[in-house]
């Protein structure tokens, strides 16, 4: 009974710590009404372990989606079917704090290109946990582990409505996801291009519509 006790306070410092730092995060990106929700993003997207040159003005991409977060990506009119994805964009968006079924914890600081963060893990609203890694001065999202990648978010930009949203990522495979190791080269890289919030689905995209979290 003494045990039991002294456990239970340690899961509610716990939760209150993971709460607190959910509040501060979201705070950080605008608050929760800020924070995305629908968008239409044009990007250049390379898989390529050699980073790309910057990207020039006027350049196109080659790709444009539409994402319903926590929900569906399309891709012109092709909805995407890779989970993995569907669950980074519902992460960095950061709404993944804030869904009911998401169990948020802290985990160890650590740091990522030399830069100290503190982490939060999600589980339960998704098949496997996954980690938000913020910077600690800042509160800004800098990177986030997922199953044996790691993806780098850097060169923020805010849309004119207040949207938060990173136009640089960068992704690694680790070497050893339990030390903490990443392969020297990366594997891939976006440049988000253009990043438009919108109010509702184009009516092609309304039929196919699923409104359930991705897991």
């Amino acid at each position: 009974m003494l045990l039991l006790c002294a456990v239970v306070p340690l899961f509610g410092a716990e939760e209150a710590d993971a709460k607190k730092l959910v509040e501060q995060v979201v705070d950080v990106a605008g608050g929760e009404e800020k924070l995305l929700t629908l968008f239409r993003f044009r990007e250049r997207v390379l898989i390529t372990a050699t980073p790309a040159a910057p990207v020039t003005e006027g350049e196109k991409g080659n790709r444009t989606s539409i994402v319903q977060v926590g929900g569906d990506w399309w891709i012109g009119k092709d909805k995407r079917d890779k989970d993995k994805v569907r669950v980074l964009c519902w992460a960095w968006s950061l709404r993944i704090l804030l869904d009911p079924k998401s169990h948020v914890t802290p985990i160890a600081d650590t740091s990522v290109a030399d830069r100290p963060v503190f982490g939060l893990r999600v589980s339960e609203s998704v098949k496997e946990p996954i980690d938000l890694l913020f910077d600690k001065v800042t509160r800004r999202l800098v990177a986030i582990d997922y199953t044996d990648t790691r993806h780098i978010f850097s060169e923020w930009k805010t849309t004119t409505e207040g949207h938060h949203y990173p136009s640089h990522v960068a992704g690694f495979r680790f070497s050893n996801r339990g030390a903490g190791t990443l392969n020297d080269r990366q594997w891939y890289q976006t440049d988000v291009l253009e990043l438009t919030p919108l109010t509702e689905l184009p009516p092609e995209l309304k039929a196919a519509a699923i409104s359930v979290s991705p897991k």
